[in-house]
C-alpha cells in the first residue's frame, strides 16, 4: 500500500516511537500516549492504517509489513489456535519448501485472511473436538509432532500427501500417542486412507511402524473410500478398501 506522507504531529511522533515494532495494539499505544483515550488511540492507529503506514490485521491489533517477520505470533494473536498441518510441519524442521500460507487448528472459527503488503496469508482451520494435542515451542502454540501427522491424515489437502509422505519419513513419533488420536473419532475412511497410506511407506521404504497401528487401523476398513474426493483412474486395494486415485509414484514421488 502506498504510503501517503502527511501526518499530523501527534501521528509523527507515535509513528516514530513504533516504526520498529513488527506488531503494534491499543495497549502499546497506550504506553506512549496514557492520557488518551482508547478511543482517541484506536484513531491514531485507524488513521496510520489508512495512511499506508501500518495494516490492520484485525480489531486493535496492526502490522507493519516492512517489519514483520514472526508470521506466526500474529497468527496466533489475531485468533487462538495452535500452529498446524503443514506449517507445523515447517517448525518441525520436516518440510522443505517455504508455504506462504500459514496454518492455524482452531476451535471453531474458519477463515483465511490475506496479509496486505507481504507474501502471507492465515488460513484457521476449525477442527471441533480434535482440537487436542498442542504445546508451547519457543513460545509459540504448535501441535506435537504426532498430533501434526494425524492432522495432516484428517485432511491432506492442506499439506498434500507427497509433502506428507516424505515429512513423515524423516520423524520420529511415539506410535502409541499418534493412534490415540484416531481413537478419538469415528471416522473410518480416515483410518483406511492413514493404513493405506502407511503401508505403502513401509512396502517401499521400509519405514519401521509397529504391527498394532496397523491392527487398529485395518480394524476400522468399512466400506470402499477414495484416497482423494477427485474423479479419474484409480487402483482398489482390497486389505484397506481404498480407491487409489492418486497412485504410488505420486505419493512417493520423492522415493520412487
Amino acid at each position: 500500500m502506498h504510503k501517503k506522507n502527511y501526518l499530523t504531529n501527534v501521528e509523527q511522533m507515535l509513528w516514530e516511537l513504533i516504526r520498529g515494532k513488527e506488531l503494534v495494539d491499543n495497549e502499546l499505544v497506550q504506553q506512549v500516549f496514557p492520557d488518551f483515550s482508547e478511543n482517541k488511540r484506536n484513531k491514531l492507529l485507524n488513521s496510520l492504517s489508512a495512511k499506508g503506514y501500518l495494516q490492520r490485521a484485525r480489531r486493535d491489533i496492526y502490522y507493519n509489513p516492512e517489519r514483520l517477520n514472526d508470521f506466526y505470533a500474529l497468527a496466533l494473536r489475531i485468533k487462538n489456535g495452535y500452529i498446524g498441518f503443514g506449517s507445523a510441519l515447517r517448525r518441525y524442521n520436516l518440510l522443505e519448501y517455504e508455504d506462504f500460507t500459514i496454518f492455524v487448528a482452531t476451535k471453531s472459527y474458519r477463515k483465511k485472511i490475506e496479509l496486505k503488503g507481504t507474501k502471507y496469508a492465515i488460513q484457521f482451520v476449525p477442527l471441533s473436538q480434535l482440537f487436542v494435542g498442542f504445546e508451547d515451542r519457543d513460545d509459540i502454540c504448535v501441535s506435537t509432532i504426532e498430533k501434526t501427522f494425524f492432522d495432516c491424515f484428517l485432511k491432506p489437502r492442506f499439506v498434500g500427501f507427497t509433502n506428507l509422505t516424505k515429512a513423515l519419513y524423516d520423524a520420529k513419533l511415539d506410535w502409541h500417542e499418534f493412534v490415540r488420536y484416531f481413537k478419538l473419532t469415528k471416522n473410518n475412511a480416515l483410518c483406511q486412507r492413514t493404513g493405506y497410506i502407511l503401508e505403502l511407506m513401509k512396502t517401499h521404504t521400509k519405514k519401521k511402524i509397529p504391527s498394532f497401528v496397523f491392527a487398529f487401523l485395518q480394524s476400522h476398513a468399512r466400506y470402499p473410500v477414495k484416497l482423494l474426493p477427485m474423479r479419474g483412474h484409480s487402483i482398489f486395494n482390497k486389505r484397506w478398501k481404498v480407491q487409489d486415485n492418486l497412485g504410488e509414484k505420486n505419493i512417493l514421488s520423492w522415493w520412487l
